[in-house]
């Protein structure tokens, strides 16, 4: 195990699979107290992470519950008195997503949890963070932000409202040094996918320069990445983690 996250408060959200599993392995076994974040499998991810000797919290939280962050980062502060990384990463997608046919209980759905879900979790421990004087925050957003996806609209519309606030908060908390970032996975292989058609599926992989998916490694390594001191002049970003689909 290593430890260049030795000691910090992690909080990872939608850890419970995919992605945010993946991570919350990663900064454990880098020595960070992770705070897993979900609505399903958070006691297996931690019971996975302190298999391997790592420090681990299991949180269940649906993240679009206002009152439910506040609670979770009192009791953090509490015990810990900090938190140190923020990352947002729960997310859903929806077949037959099209601005014609998507209704409206879908829509708010897929809004609420993608995007608003993001920027409760930032309201939650920005002043936390603030006060410390330093934090970092990883959000999770979507080559969906960066191209029109079929059958994607709510999808499309919620990853791009992810990465306009990036873009935002990152300017605005940057001289209190808060570094806040966000990484646009591809077609990544992931239980998020149990929800893309088969020709969706395959129109990624034609979109996908370098011939295959994302593992959920791959992301993960960079959202580690973006939460360490190796960004520390790092803010406001956006990083591609696509297999060069967003450069055709």
């Amino acid at each position: 195990m290593g430890a260049q996250f030795k000691d910090q408060v992690i909080i990872v959200t939608g850890a419970g699979d995919g992605i945010g599993r993946a991570a919350a392995e990663g900064f454990a076994a880098e020595g960070g107290v992770v705070v897993v974040v979900d609505v399903k499998g958070v006691e297996t991810t931690v019971a996975g992470i302190e298999a391997t000797g790592g420090r681990a919290i299991a949180a269940p939280l649906d993240v679009r519950d206002a009152p439910g962050w506040s609670r979770l980062v009192d009791d953090l502060v509490a015990k810990f008195g900090t938190i140190d990384v923020l990352v947002n990463n729960a997310g859903v997608a929806v077949p037959g997503d099209t601005a014609a046919d998507v209704t409206e209980e879908i829509w708010d759905r897929i809004m609420d949890i993608n995007a608003k879900g993001v920027w409760l979790g930032m309201r939650a421990v920005l002043p936390t963070m603030r006060k410390a004087g330093k934090g970092k925050i990883c959000n999770v957003a979507s080559t969906a932000a960066h191209i029109g996806l079929r059958d994607a609209a709510a999808y499309c519309a919620s990853k791009g409202a992810v990465l306009a606030l990036t873009r935002q908060a990152g300017v605005q908390y940057a001289p209190e040094n808060i570094q806040i970032n966000s990484v646009s996975p591809g077609t990544t292989m992931t239980g998020l996918q149990r929800d893309v058609t088969e020709a969706q599926r395959a129109t990624f992989l034609t979109l996908t320069p370098i011939n295959r998916f994302a593992q959920s490694i791959e992301v993960a390594r960079t959202i580690l990445f973006l939460c360490s001191e190796g960004s520390s002049f790092v803010t406001a970003s956006d990083l591609s983690v696509d297999g060069g689909m967003v450069a055709l």
